[in-house]
């Protein structure tokens, strides 16, 4: 227990098995569960390679002191893990009680960034954190699940502490979301090419109804209209509309009265016989 890190001032590595083993024979003889947090300096090592190591060794120091200051109001005892890797053993506390100190220690160390030759560096740490007994019944899994806990933090964003018991669930809520937003843009995607469908559709008919001579056009706006012309051609099709224009040769159809539009032009020689409308076209400006 008086074996300590020279740099940090914490417990040393090779004082976390006797420690552990102590705090586990306490736990069970008091039947209280105890929690280990692995935690790793977030960005650390981009700091020590761009400013060196007497720079990085003082950041280490004023980390482990805001460390031990806090972690031991609780009881609890830290140890250095080795390189930029903290270890905290919390005797008495289960998985939720641990990550709320852990996540109170963050809030602490965010407020208090390190000052160094006019640089400034926001601390913060990935955690993970396992318990005894939930997450295993011996020292070493539980150090293991803790390390495991403290990667997914590191790879999910960083500054953040993980419960190894909900790596899990959080995994699963990750992929619905991948998956969620796959199927929106899928769907958005489907969307926009089954617009650019449709308007390729709208315009390959009005291709093709220029071709058969019909003319898409909105009736004239001060023709009434009462009755309707039936155009019957050689062919056996009906025409039903308003013919609009007689000539010697050929007539023009005005077709599609509901909707006022189309005209058609339509040779005499094609047509069979045509049973006018019992009403005549109206002059514009005239009335019934």
């Amino acid at each position: 227990m008086s074996q300590t890190d020279f740099l940090t001032g914490c417990l040393s590595k090779e004082a976390i098995d006797v420690t552990l083993a102590k705090v586990k024979a306490d736990c069970d003889l008091d039947k209280i569960p105890f929690s280990v947090l692995v935690l790793d300096l977030d960005h650390f090592k981009a700091y020590n390679d761009k400013y060196g190591h007497l720079d990085g060794d003082d950041i280490l120091k004023y980390f482990a002191s805001t460390l031990r200051i806090s972690f031991q109001e609780v009881g609890a005892f830290i140890f250095r893990f080795g390189g930029d890797e903290f270890l905290v053993a919390f005797q008495g506390k289960g998985g939720k009680d641990s990550f709320l100190i852990a996540n109170h220690v963050m809030k602490i160390l965010k407020k208090r960034p390190f000052l160094s030759r006019g640089r400034i560096y926001k601390l913060s740490f990935s955690g993970g954190i396992a318990s005894y007994p939930n997450d295993g019944h011996e020292t070493e899994t539980i150090i293991q699940k803790a390390d495991k806990a403290m990667y997914f933090s590191k790879t999910h964003g960083r500054g953040r502490t993980t419960l190894y018991g909900q790596i899990l669930w959080k995994t699963i809520k990750r992929i619905l979301f991948i998956l969620t937003a796959i199927l929106l843009a899928g769907g958005i995607l489907f969307y926009f090419k089954q617009s650019s469908y449709k308007d390729y559709i709208v315009k390959r008919l009005k291709k093709e109804i220029g071709k058969a001579g019909i003319a898409l056009a909105p009736p004239p706006a001060k023709i009434n209209f009462e009755g309707i012309d039936f155009v019957y051609l050689k062919s056996g099709r009906i025409l039903k509309g308003i013919i609009i224009r007689d000539d010697k040769d050929e007539i023009e159809l005005n077709l599609n009265l509901e909707t006022g539009q189309g005209t058609t032009t339509i040779k005499k020689s094609d047509i069979e016989r045509i049973r006018p409308r019992s009403k005549k076209i109206l002059p514009e400006g005239s009335q019934k």
